[in-house]
């Protein structure tokens, strides 16, 4: 496997890591080389043959939950808590 492919993956998943809003230290830039590595030992292993960039994009992107968990986001409330009150409307009798 060519090394710009392998290049090309890495810089693909790092910008969509940042631009997730995850910061990326030292340690989890080796995690993402971590991944890329397994992904590749894997493939290996099952098919024996090399990856295209596209397919070891595609595992590689299958596989990234495992290593970068997703923080669950909360939606805001759609509108503030309704509750009773008076506008200043005289009261009828």
């Amino acid at each position: 496997m060519a090394d710009q492919t392998l290049q090309r993956v890495f810089v693909r998943v790092f910008r969509y890591l940042t631009e997730s809003g995850l910061e990326m230290t030292r340690a989890r830039s080796r995690t993402l080389l971590q991944l890329i590595d397994d992904t590749l030992a894997e493939a290996d292993e099952t098919t024996g043959d090399g990856f295209s960039e596209a397919r070891l994009l595609g595992q590689t992107m299958d596989r990234l939950p495992a290593y970068f968990p997703v923080a669950e986001e909360v939606p805001p409330t759609p509108c503030p808590p309704l509750s009773r009150g008076s506008i200043g409307y005289p009261v009828r009798d």
